[in-house]
């Protein structure tokens, strides 16, 4: 919880790609949130630090995991990922997450230009506008009809029970 000044929303990341977590406190916490429609993981993880517990990077770890979207696929992926955020503010309305996508875009400019692959950055920032639009679209669901939230989202099968959707009809 220190961390949190200086990480930002990075402290609560945890991927269940490659986590591990210990019974007994994943027991006690209750384990993750019923309902999500995308990052239990992180929501856990905040549970976890606010209740004193931390979470451990191991940097030797070796992990590959990969999807190879296509902008639309990144978009509907990213409205999800808004929409999570816009349902759990406990978590996500301390920290901003904007500011982890302008490093990656900076990052990625640095890398293309040292590796002389600039070519490769229109079509990165294309990638990045699909992504960052179906993150503002999720974060703002509430004021989307129902019809085009369930034409937008990756994860059809959260939205099966229209009751728990707060959007307009």
């Amino acid at each position: 919880a220190a961390d949190l000044g200086s990480l930002g929303i990075k402290t609560f990341f945890c991927s269940n790609v490659c986590a591990a977590y210990r019974r007994d406190i994943y027991d006690e916490l209750g384990g993750f949130v019923r309902r999500a429609i995308f990052n239990e993981d992180m929501i856990y993880a905040a549970a976890a630090v606010r209740a004193g517990y931390g979470i451990a990077y191991e940097a030797q770890a070796q992990v590959v995991h990969s999807h190879n979207y296509t902008n639309l696929q990144q978009l509907r992926r990213n409205f999800d990922l808004g929409v999570s955020q816009a349902e759990h503010p406990e978590v996500f309305a301390v920290v901003a997450s904007e500011s982890e996508g302008k490093r990656l875009v900076q990052e990625t400019w640095r890398h293309f230009k040292e590796k002389r692959l600039l070519h490769r950055f229109p079509a990165f920032c294309l990638q990045c506008a699909f992504k960052y639009a179906g993150y503002l679209l999720g974060k703002h669901y509430e004021m989307l009809p129902r019809s085009l939230v369930h034409r937008i989202t990756l994860n059809r099968e959260y939205w099966r029970d229209d009751s728990q959707i707060k959007t307009k009809k």
